[in-house]
């Protein structure tokens, strides 16, 4: 199976649209006067790249630097302003209240159950009080729904070897519960799970779990 380069490497991958349910929610925080962004996980800059055009400070972060090297290429092809960073999302290197808003798409569930709140408290970390907070990622229906004959549950709603491109790495797979409780004190705009198109599994719809919060403060 190839890993994380070889996948955001592929065409399909570096075509890849922005997240509607995302774009959504960018003319209120850009109204709320948001400003500094962080785009933890942004592989192929699918989400980057327009928030840059939009004119958002954008910090784009991940752990891959062949992905990192083919994003810069695109930043310098097209004159985008945002910054790369090669870091882990369990320690990201930001100070506190860095960011107006943290966005993290279909990553934050790589990984065992105490990775996935490691890179939550991150997050929450880096978000400045009354900034906000798009989370959007598989649930516990999705593992559900991609599990093989060779499926191997490592902890509760902790997978590997599962039908996705990705499938020989750790995925948990959070109940709405357990999303929800790792922003406590948070105003939850919308959290929901929606059945939706996974691009990078030719279009098949899943659940996914929409987080838009805003931080107390």
């Amino acid at each position: 199976m190839p890993d994380w380069g070889e996948l955001f490497a592929a065409p399909e991958m570096q075509r890849l649209t922005p997240n509607p349910e995302f774009l959504a929610v960018l003319p209120e925080v850009k109204a709320a006067g948001g400003r500094s962004v962080l785009d933890a996980g942004c592989g192929a800059g699918r989400h980057l790249l327009p928030l840059a055009e939009a004119g958002f400070q954008v910090w784009g972060v991940d752990r891959e630097a062949p992905v990192l090297e083919t994003l810069q290429g695109k930043l310098r092809a097209t004159a985008v302003p945002a910054r790369l960073v090669l870091a882990d999302l369990g320690r990201l290197p930001f100070g506190g209240g860095s960011f107006d808003l943290a966005v993290s798409i279909n990553v934050v569930n790589h990984g065992l159950a105490r990775t996935f709140r490691q890179y939550c408290r991150e997050l929450d970390r880096v978000l400045k009080p009354g900034g906000h907070l798009f989370v959007y990622l598989s649930p516990r229906e999705a593992g559900d729904l991609v599990r093989l004959p060779e499926t191997r549950e490592l902890e509760p709603n902790t997978l590997v070897n599962i039908a996705t491109p990705d499938g020989d790495i750790i995925h948990h797979f959070p109940t709405p519960g357990e999303i929800l409780g790792q922003f406590p004190g948070y105003r939850i705009l919308r959290g929901e799970t929606i059945l939706a198109p996974i691009p990078f599994m030719a279009g098949r719809k899943m659940p996914q779990f929409v987080l838009w919060a805003r931080k107390s403060g």
